[in-house]
């Protein structure tokens, strides 16, 4: 999906379509994106910006951060950016970042690709310690079994031989 900013100079743009799973390039395996991506957005020109605002709301699923197994969690995105065409910036070595620089995307031509958009806001909307469930205990550290499902009888305290003299110490102290 791509907005044709040439369209702009007719008025404003609504638009609603959907986004390809493969034109996010989501390049890590344990991001699954469930379903279709339908955005709903609005473009409209600004004086030498364009200002593109809009929605979308997709279910992915990735690997809970204790066990492994797959959790889903949805994702609502609202949007509302601005943009500038790399040609009226002639940029050249290094240039030091301005406070109005950091509201403002970039593109290059005549299109705005609207896939950038809905990645970043997906890889932003994604949970940082996503859990099955919020008493998930995880996998045995020793044998790699998942606890949820079933027991080990590994030791389920591991003492750092360095420490293994405070243990004792505290051991015999009585609270």
């Amino acid at each position: 999906m791509r907005i044709d900013v040439r369209e702009l100079a007719l008025g404003p743009l609504t638009l609603t379509g959907e986004v390809p799973v493969a034109d996010l390039r989501l390049d890590s395996s344990d991001v699954y994106v469930l379903g279709k991506i339908v955005v709903t957005l609005r473009a409209e020109k600004h004086a030498q910006k364009i200002r593109v605002r809009g929605h979308f709301a997709v279910d992915i699923e990735l690997p809970c951060a204790r066990c492994l197994d797959p959790v889903k969690a949805p994702i609502l995105a609202e949007f509302d950016q601005f943009y500038q065409s790399n040609a009226d910036h002639h940029l050249t070595g290094e240039i030091e970042l301005q406070e109005k620089d950091t509201g403002v995307a970039f593109f290059s031509g005549e299109f705005i690709e609207v896939s950038d958009i809905v990645r970043e806001h997906i890889l932003l909307g994604l949970p940082m310690k996503p859990v099955c469930r919020e008493d998930c205990k995880g996998l045995c550290p020793y044998c790699g079994k998942n606890r949820n499902v079933e027991v080990c009888n590994c030791h389920s305290l591991f003492v750092d031989p360095r420490l293994a003299p405070l243990l004792q110490v505290r051991n015999r102290m009585k609270f």
